[in-house]
This record gives structure tokens, sequence and C-alpha cells, in this order.
């Protein structure tokens, strides 16, 4: 949100840092250097050219994020790559080079592997080795070491996330613990920000060339994902990825932007009438330019075709609302029909002191209305600050917006907005 007033696992733990991150690949995406995305309109002309860029360290987000873009790589091939810089931590090195060794012996046995991930990361060495004739005797790492703790923890977020890997179809909804370790593995600058919603974009299923990156100025681009629907009609869902210098920016907007890769899993496969495009903005807190540079790459008759335009920005924090001095009133109405309907919560209320990207499109004429989490009471105190942080995102309100959200798109989907939603911009 662009604040207008002054305000008073064990392989991620070691990737997650510049200097121990190794280079598996380069993910590739279309670029528009101010040229429209014309993605957005079925039948338009292939996009050509494309951008390099350094990967994203797709194994930091491992535990939280099954990633379908990379191959499966063995435990035990990792392992050895990730504890080569370790040197302060001899007792959890020798205890992880032994976990390697059993782990490649049991695989060359064809024995399973998970008695020896237990054994090392569960303390149950002796139990699964009489509970399992495959069982592989492994030393038991140091409990009181902080590097095993943190190993532990992640090597079970990581065997939580294989477990349900491919059994989840296209269009499912992301699970709790998914939205809130992908809030918690947000990236704290811009750069990897913009990486991380390509990657959350692929999670719920984007190719490379459904990935479209549109310079909005200062080598800051925005990432756009159309999911084409059965007609050219087109809703737009948006929330800028950019942060401020102060705090973790995990509110604003963290919440908004995982929210559109969120609401892209949700929907991608989906059957539509609509033309669905989620856009994570970039550099909206410099003055909204992200946006601005999507609506300026629109010529007149796309601009048309836009039935509406919803935003998300700094969300779950003390509920949820619609801003009522910065959406179209035909918007504003049909949210607070979906609340009613759908029996999630949301309360139309003013907020003054700061702007958001609905406002570019109300501006070019485009229905557009921004949903937020922060009530007047809390959200200074929260955002532009070093309170920004996951201690004030509540995962309930959290899942209200997402929710309503969701049904308010298949609600435009299925009834457009029409010409009522422009007569009150």
């Amino acid at each position: 949100m662009k604040h207008r007033a002054p305000v008073a696992a064990l392989v991620s733990l070691f990737l997650a840092s510049s200097s121990f991150a190794q280079t598996v690949g380069v993910v590739t995406a279309p670029r528009l250097p101010g040229g429209a995305p014309t993605l957005i309109i079925p039948g338009a002309p292939a996009l050509g050219g494309g951008l390099s860029m350094p990967t994203l360290t797709p194994l930091a987000l491992m535990p939280t994020l099954a990633m379908p873009v990379i191959a499966p790589v063995p435990v035990a091939a990792l392992i050895p790559a990730a504890l080569a810089p370790v040197r302060s931590a001899p007792a959890a090195l020798g205890a992880a080079k032994a976990l390697t060794g059993s782990l490649s012996a049991a695989s060359a046995q064809g024995k399973d592997q998970a008695p020896a991930l237990s054994a090392a990361f569960d303390g149950s060495a002796q139990r699964s080795a009489a509970a399992s004739p495959d069982a592989v005797s492994v030393p038991a790492a140091p409990s009181s070491d902080s590097f095993v703790l943190e190993a532990r923890r992640r090597f079970n977020a990581l065997r939580r996330a294989e477990a349900s890997r491919g059994s989840r179809p296209e269009g499912a909804i992301p699970s709790d613990e998914d939205m809130h370790g992908r809030m918690d593995r947000l990236p704290s600058t811009n750069p990897e920000r913009m990486k991380f919603m390509i990657e959350l974009f692929k999670l719920g299923g984007a190719t490379d060339a459904d990935i479209v990156l549109q310079d909005a100025g200062r080598g800051r681009n925005n990432v756009i994902v159309t999911k084409k629907g059965r007609t050219d009609r087109v809703i737009v869902v948006g929330g800028h990825y950019d942060k401020v210098s102060e705090g973790l920016g995990k509110i604003d907007n963290g919440t908004g932007s995982t929210m559109v890769a969120n609401l892209y899993q949700a929907l991608n496969g989906v059957d539509t009438d609509a033309t669905i495009v989620f856009i994570a903005f970039a550099r909206e807190e410099e003055g909204l330019y992200g946006s601005a540079a999507y609506v300026k790459s629109l010529d007149k008759a796309q601009r048309g075709k836009i039935d509406a335009m919803i935003n998300l920005d700094t969300l779950a924090v003390d509920g949820t609302f619609s801003w009522k001095n910065n959406s179209t009133r035909g918007l504003l109405d049909r949210l607070a029909q979906v609340s009613r309907e759908s029996g999630h919560a949301l309360k139309e209320d003013y907020l003054n002191g700061g702007d958001a990207d609905s406002s570019t499109f109300r501006e070019a004429g485009i229905p557009a209305v921004t949903v937020y989490g922060a009530s007047q009471d809390v959200i200074f105190d929260v955002i532009h600050s070093e309170n920004d942080n996951m201690a004030a995102f509540n995962l309930q309100h959290y899942k209200n917006a997402y929710l309503l959200v969701l049904e308010a798109i298949k609600s435009l989907d299925r009834a457009p907005l029409g010409p009522v939603g422009r007569r009150d911009v």
C-alpha cells in the first residue's frame, strides 16, 4: 500500500544464504519492454524474445512448496553439497555425513530411505530398527545443536510436502499450511520477491510460456499470468509484491501478492467465461508505477474489455475490508452481495492517508476495488515499519479474504459487472 502520510529442509538452511546458493538452472519468461501484455487477449500474436534470469534457489522453498518445475533430486545427492561449507558444527556435520552414507547404502540396496530419515531427525533409531527390516542404523544428531533442530523442522516439512506431491489436482485450493508457509518464506528484497512470485505461479500450474515479465522501469518487472476463458472479456486480479525498506513487508504487501498466486492456483484449469489476468505489480510503493505501466500498455479497445479489477493490498491483520473511498461503487456492491451469500466476512470502510493500484485502473475508466485487511486503527502502526512482520499476520483473516475474493471472481465470471459498473468508476 502506498502510504501518503508520515507515520511514527537441512539443505535449505544453507541454500538460503547467497554464499551457499547453487545454480541449478535458468528461469526464462517472455518480457515485454514497454509493449502490451498481449496474452490477455485470446488469439493475440505470439510474443517474441525472452529474458534469462538467475534461478530462485528452488530448493530453499522445498519445505513448504513442492516445486513442479524442478526434477526431484535424491536427498542423498544433495546433502554433501549443502554440507561442504559447514565448519562450525562438527557434531552435526559428522551425523549428517553418516546419514548421507546410510541413505546411499539404502538406495543401492533398494531399501526404503524413510526409516533413516526418521532415525536421524526424529530420534527414533532403535524404534525404527525394531519396526522395519529395511531400517538403516544411523547415529542420531545431537538434539541440542541449533543446526540440527532447524534441519529436523525443515525435513519434516519437506516430507509432508513430498507426501502430498502429485496428489493435488489442478484448481485445488492451497492448504492452510501452504498459505502460511508461502507467507513465511517470502523474501525480504524486491528482486528476490519477483523471482518468488514466478515460482509461486509455477506451483499453481503456470509454465514458463505462461509467465510474462513486463517492464515497470528501473529494472523492475510486473509478473503477469493469464488464464484464458471462453471469451476475451477480462477480469484483472492484482497485488503489488514490492516493499519499502522498513520492516519485512509481510503484510504490505506479501499478503496481497501471494494471494494473487494462490487464487491463480485455485482457478487454473477451471472453465471460465472470462479471461482472468493475474498480476503481481512492481513499484507500487514508489508511486503506483507498475500498475501504470500495465494500463498504459493497453489500447482503448483492450481497456474496454476489462470488466473489473480486484486489487489485494495489506491483508490479514484484523479483518477484511473493502476500500469505500478508493473503489468503484458497483464492485463494492458486488463484494457485499458475495459476502452475504457466502458467509465470508467483509466490512465496507473508509481509509484515509494512503493509495493503491486500484486508483490507476479507475483513473483509466476501469471499474476497480481494493480489498484490504487492516483497520484504520492499526494499519499505520503496522505498514512501513518494523512491525510489518509475521507477528502481525493472521491466517484466519487471510483465508477469509482469500475465499471471499475467490467467490467474487466466480460471481463476476458468471454475471459481468457490465456498463453499470462504469457509471461511477
